[in-house]
């Protein structure tokens, strides 16, 4: 049976609530999701480009699509710095000797997002998460030199440790849409909107990217190792 435009839409925008962990779309976002086709000028297509093109021969990319946590710390951090010290530390390849880029897509979104965001439009009841982003901030940015030093960057899980390691974040814009449609009108603040203030509240260091698959595959095709934490 051949399927409409609109039918096609709809159901791929409920295919992306699933992988959101929702079933159904919420009332207010029940006409079909449009994810808007994000062009060169409405980005910084030139730092996605400077990110992906690293000159390191190391490269891992971490694909994260659920914001997974143990005990209180964000998993995508933790599975970042590991990677970050095992390199460092464990094979001798030497401090920065590993480049490393977190893609943000499905709730994993949130991530990079500000308190005020959190706390609006609920996150952490929404989600299962801490009731602001406490995975953000970092607790010791020292270089001690001692990878078990526990007031040291290498133990701290947490975004900003990672990019003072020179690790780079990419949120995606068909993500953030659809979390959009998700929070949004539960907030009483319609899909439109709710999008447009997670634009203008991206935290420092993170990159909101048209399409997170898309830059996936355009990492790999340079050269990046993808490790998915689903």
């Amino acid at each position: 049976m051949a399927i409409s435009r609109k039918q096609f839409v709809a159901t791929a925008a409920l295919g992306a609530g699933a992988a959101l962990g929702k079933t159904t779309l919420p009332a207010a976002a029940a006409s079909p999701v449009h994810f808007h086709i994000v062009r060169p000028g409405e980005y910084d297509h030139a730092r996605m480009l400077r990110a992906i093109q690293t000159t390191k021969r190391h490269k891992q990319v971490f694909q994260s699509v659920a914001p997974l946590t143990l005990a209180g710390i964000a998993s995508l951090y933790l599975h970042m710095q590991n990677a970050l010290n095992a390199f460092e530390f464990s094979y001798a390849m030497g401090r920065g000797s590993l480049a490393t880029l977190a893609v943000l897509t499905g709730k994993s979104v949130t991530y990079g997002l500000s308190d005020a965001m959190w706390t609006k439009y609920g996150f952490g009841a929404a989600f299962s998460l801490a009731p602001t982003n406490v995975y953000y901030r970092a607790t010791s940015l020292k270089e001690t030199g001692n990878p078990d030093d526990l007031d040291s960057i290498y133990q701290d899980p947490s975004a900003q440790a990672v990019m003072a390691r020179g690790g780079a974040f990419m949120v995606c814009h068909n993500a953030l849409t659809v979390v959009a449609g998700l929070v949004g009108p539960k907030a009483g603040v319609n899909p439109d909107d709710t999008l447009d203030d997670f634009t203008r509240n991206v935290l420092p260091g993170f990159q909101v990217v048209p399409a997170g698959v898309a830059a996936t595959q355009l990492a790999l095709e340079h050269g990046w190792h993808n490790y998915p934490l689903l």
